[in-house]
């Protein structure tokens, strides 16, 4: 176990090594081991994009709808996510929905995973980040996700972030593709 409470599964997890990932379950590593923040190895796959590890953990019966201090799940990771494939990203999604990971949760902000992926951040994407960031905008509202749940305080609605308006106007970074994604499902 390091500093954060994390140990070799969650480790394991974020390296994306799926390999490791199977014998550490088999010697008996806790599947749902929790970190100082109560991230489970499937929240850290989840966010690093590692299909083929989030695959292993829930064969291994990792909870979908685990929680973090946050209330984050781990759709809320693969939608905010900023590294793996959007068709690997995709395929997450859909084995989280399946294990009856909610759609629409909200975080302890009151941010959804669609929230998460329609978010521009402060930090300007590659060509290859927007195209996956786009891929899992457009598969969360093909899944049926709610583009009117407004996150907390001024943060707003999925297209409110992905139009940059929960940042400061210095860093705002609009994001007109999937602004114009969510407008044609009725935001």
């Amino acid at each position: 176990m390091d500093a954060l409470g994390e140990g070799p599964l969650h480790t394991a997890a974020q390296a994306g090594d799926a390999r490791k990932v199977a014998r550490l379950i088999t010697e008996g590593n806790v599947v749902d081991a929790r970190n100082f923040r109560m991230y489970t190895p499937l929240h850290i796959a989840a966010g690093m994009g590692a299909s083929e590890v989030v695959a292993a953990l829930m064969a291994a019966g990792a909870d979908a709808g685990a929680l973090t201090t946050f209330q984050i799940t781990p759709l809320h990771e693969v939608a905010r996510g900023r590294v793996g494939t959007g068709d690997a990203r995709a395929e997450i999604v859909d084995r989280l929905l399946e294990a009856g990971c909610p759609l629409n949760a909200v975080d302890s902000t009151g941010r959804t995973a669609l929230w998460y992926a329609a978010s521009t951040g402060t930090t300007p994407w590659s060509p290859e980040q927007q195209a996956t960031r786009f891929r899992v905008l457009q598969h969360l509202l093909n899944r049926g996700a709610d583009p009117s749940i407004a996150a907390r305080g001024k943060q707003g609605r999925p297209i409110d972030a992905a139009r940059g308006l929960h940042q400061a106007k210095k860093y705002r970074i609009e994001w007109a593709e999937g602004a114009a994604l969510l407008e044609q499902h009725g935001q």
